[in-house]
């Protein structure tokens, strides 16, 4: 019998927006399915997602504070909460690049 592999993409979406999979397995999914196309789209690797959502989700609530962090929100939200790009680094872009570091 074959293990099933753990989804760390999964696992990291469930943990940062405290999802109750046994309740929420379907909108997990579409979102998930959301974020994985969004986050291809800007060259990041199956192995990336779990690190960007992560920081996607610090960068959500701080640019909407007053609101509920759901899986289906994060990725409604995804390129709102992304790094900006310009030629002149904005802050959302420090703050985002400073996490990086840090991981």
């Amino acid at each position: 019998m074959t293990e099933r592999r753990i989804d760390l993409a999964w696992e990291s979406l469930v943990r940062e927006t405290a999802a109750n999979p046994a309740m929420e397995r379907g909108p997990l999914n579409v979102a998930l399915r959301a974020i994985r196309e969004a986050a291809f789209s800007e060259g990041l690797t199956e192995e990336g997602i779990p690190e960007e959502i992560v920081l996607r989700c610090a960068a959500y609530r701080r640019t909407f504070p007053n609101l509920t962090l759901t899986p289906t929100a994060l990725a409604k939200h995804w390129f709102r909460v992304m790094v900006e790009q310009q030629a002149e680094p904005s802050d959302k872009q420090r703050q985002l690049d400073q996490m990086r570091r840090q991981q």
